[in-house]
C-alpha cells in the first residue's frame, strides 16, 4: 500500500511538474487567480514569488494560505508568512510551508529580504531550507537561494524578474542526490485604466518547456477585486476575487487543469499596526 501511495504521488507530480522539488510556486490566491503570476505582485506573498516586492511593503503583514490541488489529499499545501519593514535594513520576511501528506511531505522554511533602491526599483533575496520526508525511506534536505528584481520604469508599468535556486543545489542525501529545479520567472503588469490591470509573464524551469501566463484584475469597488487568468501548456483557466474588510484581506481562487481538474485556494492577510518609533 505504501508503494501504491508513492506511485500515485509520482504520477500526479509528473502531471504537475511545478510541484517537483520546488515546493509549489507561486504562493497566494491573488497570484493563483491571475494565472499563477506572482513575480510582479507587491504583497506579503512576495516572500515566495519575488522578494524584491517586499521593498514596497509599508506595514507589518502576516498571512496564511491553503490549497487543495485537484481535490487530492496527497497534494495539500499550507503556508504562512510574516513581513516586517525596518527603517534601515529594508523589509525582512520569514515563511514556512508544507506540501504532501503523511507518507510523503516537503517542508520549506525561508528567510527573505527586500529593499527599495529608489522610489521605482527594488531588489530582494532569500535563503531556504527544504526538507523532504518519505515514510520508510527517511528524510533529506537542501538549501536554495533566490534573487528578485521589481521596477516601475514609467507610471503604471511594472516589470519583475525572479530566479529560484540559481546555485542549482541538490539534496544532501547520497541515496537521493536529486538536483532541485532552477526556475526563472519574468513578467509585467500594466494598469491601463484606473481600476484595471493586465499581467503577462513567462516561467522557464530546468528540463521543462517554457510556460506563458496572462491575467486580468478589475477593481469593481473599493473593497472588491475580480480576477481572471490563463496558462498555456498545459492549458489551465483561473478565476478568483479579493475582498478587504478593515485590516483583513481575503483572497480566493479556483483553477481548472485540462486533465486533472479543479484546485481551490484561499489566503488571509492581516495588516498589523506599525511599530511606533521611540522618542
Amino acid at each position: 500500500m505504501k508503494h501504491l501511495y508513492l506511485l500515485t504521488f509520482a504520477l500526479l507530480t509528473a502531471a504537475a511538474p511545478c510541484y517537483a522539488g520546488a515546493n509549489v510556486f507561486p504562493h497566494g490566491s491573488r497570484a493563483a487567480a491571475l494565472g499563477d503570476i506572482g513575480v510582479v505582485g507587491a504583497d506579503i506573498f512576495a516572500v515566495y514569488n519575488n522578494q524584491a516586492a517586499l521593498g514596497f511593503v509599508s506595514s507589518p503583514l502576516v498571512a496564511v494560505h491553503y490549497e487543495n490541488k485537484y481535490f487530492t489529499e496527497a497534494l495539500n499545501l499550507s503556508a504562512a508568512a510574516f513581513a516586517m519593514p525596518t527603517s534601515v535594513a529594508g523589509t525582512l520576511g520569514v515563511d514556512v510551508c508544507s506540501f504532501g501528506y503523511a507518507s510523503y511531505r516537503e517542508t520549506r522554511v525561508g528567510l527573505a529580504w527586500g529593499r527599495l533602491l529608489s522610489g521605482r526599483i527594488a531588489v530582494g533575496t532569500q535563503l531556504c531550507y527544504h526538507l523532504m520526508q518519505v515514510a520508510g525511506y527517511g528524510s533529506t534536505g537542501a538549501i536554495t537561494a533566490e534573487l528578485g528584481l521589481l521596477a516601475e520604469p514609467v507610471n503604471n508599468l511594472w516589470l519583475g524578474a525572479h530566479i529560484f535556486n540559481f546555485t542549482s543545489s541538490r539534496y544532501f542525501s547520497n541515496a537521493y542526490h536529486e538536483r532541485l529545479p532552477v526556475i526563472f520567472d519574468a513578467g509585467m503588469a500594466y494598469r491601463f485604466a484606473q481600476h484595471a490591470s493586465l499581467l503577462v509573464a513567462a516561467k522557464i524551469e530546468s528540463e521543462q518547456a517554457a510556460q506563458v501566463k496572462a491575467g486580468l484584475e478589475v477593481v469593481v469597488a473599493k473593497t472588491l477585486a475580480l480576477r481572471l487568468g490563463a496558462l498555456v501548456k498545459p492549458v489551465a483557466l483561473h478565476a478568483g476575487f479579493g475582498y478587504t474588510y478593515r485590516k483583513l484581506q481575503i483572497d480566493m481562487s479556483f483553477s481548472r487543469h485540462e486533465t486533472l481538474g479543479f484546485t481551490p485556494q484561499i489566503s488571509l492577510t492581516y495588516n498589523l499596526p506599525k511599530m511606533q518609533k521611540k522618542q
